[in-house]
């Protein structure tokens, strides 16, 4: 007589959270996902997923989600409002809204027979086995950085992306959904800039010395509905506790300059799923199960983080930019190559 499998308790709806979740459905496995808040609703990213391959998404089960993401592929940079450097990625990556994409696959796992609890909090200290933790980045004591993102309608944009460097800021606009683009910054936090919420984002690029990208927002269609912000970012490695399995942004933020932050969600789910799928069947113990998946998000995971945990100072050092932005129109930079340890 087989087994029936013990449940998975996934604390965090995102997007490592909710395509766990759908992975394990696929194979027969029950998992309640707890998210604190509800769905649709917008969140601090790039929306841009690159550097994913197409059987990673198959595997857990969520490729027709993002059957209508739009494709991008031209690339732009600027350092301080002049273009620097223009580039197609070598693989189209894929735009598309977490407002959209986020209700399609909470949907998705339901339809599967998942059960989603929204507005549901689970104490921060609460580990048992079977339960994943996907709450998203861990909030820090230090606030040094803030991220701050809304979509745009009717915007001038030259290439599917645009990347721009300003004064302790860096930006990233790319075209989603619906003729609209997002626009997502990084940006160090500023004592000397206070506004409301939906004049933040316009005070801190200001200050950020983007004003010609400012009066390109001014001249857009605001979605003010979609602005949002964060702060308490950390960048830095900070192990989880013992006995806890992390995934996605909960295992390690990446800077945003790489877009692969969507990516390594998905990837860390896809990494979880068949050993958590076996840990259900009673094939293998928690603790076993937990070391099997650490292992292979560090295997799949640390040179990337290494590199852009290494590249983010001088892409937001005052002294590093223009090194940066020189090398690169020179067509020094070694983007392939920087590309490939990133992703």
């Amino acid at each position: 007589m087989s087994r029936v499998p013990s449940p998975i308790n996934i604390i965090g709806g995102g997007l490592a959270g909710l395509s766990l979740g759908i992975g394990l459905r696929k194979r027969g496995i029950p998992v309640t996902i707890h998210e604190a808040s509800t769905y649709p609703r917008h969140r601090v990213c790039g929306e841009f997923i690159c550097g994913i391959k197409p059987d990673t998404l198959e595997s857990l089960g969520i490729a027709a989600c993002l059957d209508d993401s739009i494709p991008c592929q031209l690339t732009g940079w600027y350092h301080r409002e002049r273009h620097a450097w223009t580039r197609n990625l070598a693989k189209p990556a894929l735009g598309i809204s977490r407002y959209r994409l986020d209700l399609r696959m909470a949907e998705t796992f339901e339809k599967l027979g998942g059960e989603l609890l929204t507005e549901s909090r689970v104490k921060a200290d609460a580990d048992a086995p079977g339960m994943v933790w996907t709450t998203g980045r861990r909030a820090e004591k230090t606030n040094t950085w803030m991220g701050l993102k809304f979509h745009c309608t009717n915007t001038q944009i030259d290439h599917d992306l645009e990347l721009h460097l300003g004064d302790g800021a860096y930006m990233g606009i790319s075209k989603i959904e619906d003729g609209r683009v997002n626009i997502c910054g990084l940006f160090r936090k500023r004592t000397d800039v206070t506004a409301s919420k939906l004049d933040l984002p316009l005070a801190y690029m200001r200050a950020s010395r983007l004003d010609n990208l400012v009066a390109r927002v001014e001249a857009s269609t605001l979605d003010k509905t979609s602005i949002v912000g964060v702060s308490h970012l950390s960048y830095r490695w900070k192990p989880a506790p013992a006995g806890r399995l992390s995934l996605g942004d909960q295992y390690m933020l990446i800077p945003p300059f790489t877009g692969n932050g969507m990516a390594m969600a998905f990837q860390s789910a896809s990494h979880a799923a068949e050993p958590l799928a076996e840990y259900s069947r009673g094939r293998a113990g928690w603790n076993d199960t937990l070391a099997t998946i650490r292992s292979k998000l560090r295997r799949a995971f640390r040179r990337r983080l290494l590199v852009s945990r290494a590249m983010h100072p001088l892409i937001f050092h005052p002294g590093g930019q223009p090194v940066l932005a020189t090398v690169t129109s020179s067509g020094l930079l070694p983007f392939n190559f920087l590309f490939n340890l990133t992703h």
